[in-house]
């Protein structure tokens, strides 16, 4: 694998097993199947699915498990304007946490042969890498991400990204979103009213670093996309710090929410250890909802 792909994998692990598997995700809603492996029956399995002549031989009720033979169309939608630049509580940045996650989606594509693409950009406008299969195409699409993150992007603009898909992506697609947390206002959503119609979407959302730390904090933070200083925890206080922190928390209940409230399944990455946990949990949710 090249070295994006190998990054990602460091941190999500080589099993993809599961991982968007039947369901919804197959775009086509019949039971078009192929054998899997056998498992043990449990209360809810459909009774349609027991292999009589396993049961037979083992003296236990086993279940045929099945996978979608259908492969899916997914596409990444990414944020890879200036907030990328800004660090995540992991202290890495958050452009290498979020290209960790698309690489994690692309290797659980590579199992399935599903066909990938990405949509990325800034403020100026998009990048658009259509839908491909195989691994050196994955690694492309990262290295194209990269190299737009490193080499001074414009500010960040993830609704320019969303619009273009919305109004040039026509057929059924299942869509990761990768970005920082987005601000709630009409833009977003109307566009995400748009999206779901057509689509099915999933955010991944890259946390920020804390604007103010703790009490004992003397360092002052700085703020990419504006470029001011922002004063230190001791500097400011024990009031402002709690208010702060209060105030972040009640802005991440509205976010979930509001995104909740669209049908948009999310997970909130505040490092790449994350990774596999934030996926599994924000695709779980995505097929208990469906």
């Amino acid at each position: 694998m090249g070295s994006h792909l190998d990054s990602a994998r460091q941190f999500f692990g080589r099993d993809t097993t599961g991982l968007l598997d039947g369901g919804r995700y197959a775009l086509v809603h019949t039971r078009s199947l192929e054998f899997d492996d056998l498992r043990p029956y449990v209360p809810g399995d459909d009774i349609r699915d027991i292999d009589w002549k396993a049961t037979a031989r083992s003296g236990h009720v086993l279940i045929k498990r099945f996978v979608s033979e259908k492969h899916h169309k997914i596409l990444v939608i990414a944020d890879a304007g200036r907030n990328t630049i800004a660090q995540a509580p992991s202290g890495e940045r958050k452009r290498d946490i979020a290209s960790n996650v698309i690489g994690a989606i692309g290797l659980i594509t590579l199992r399935r042969s599903d066909e990938v693409g990405m949509v990325f950009g800034d403020v100026r406008g998009c990048v658009d890498i259509r839908l491909r299969r195989g691994e050196t195409h994955i690694e492309s699409m990262l290295h194209r991400f990269h190299h737009h993150t490193t080499t001074d992007p414009a500010p960040s603009s993830v609704v320019t990204q969303l619009n273009w898909v919305a109004k040039h992506y026509r057929r059924p697609l299942l869509i990761f979103v990768v970005s920082d947390e987005p601000e709630i206002d009409d833009r977003l959503g109307e566009v995400l009213t748009r999206l779901g119609a057509q689509h099915d979407v999933m955010w991944a959302m890259v946390a920020d670093m804390a604007a103010v730390g703790s009490v004992d904090d003397d360092d002052d933070g700085y703020d990419v996309v504006g470029g001011r200083v922002v004063m230190g925890g001791a500097t400011l206080g024990p009031h402002v710090v709690e208010a702060y922190r209060q105030a972040e928390f009640q802005r991440r209940e509205r976010l979930s929410d509001f995104l909740t409230t669209h049908g948009v399944a999310h997970a909130r990455f505040s490092g790449s250890t994350r990774i596999r946990a934030g996926l599994t949990a924000m695709t779980g949710t995505y097929a208990r909802v469906r």
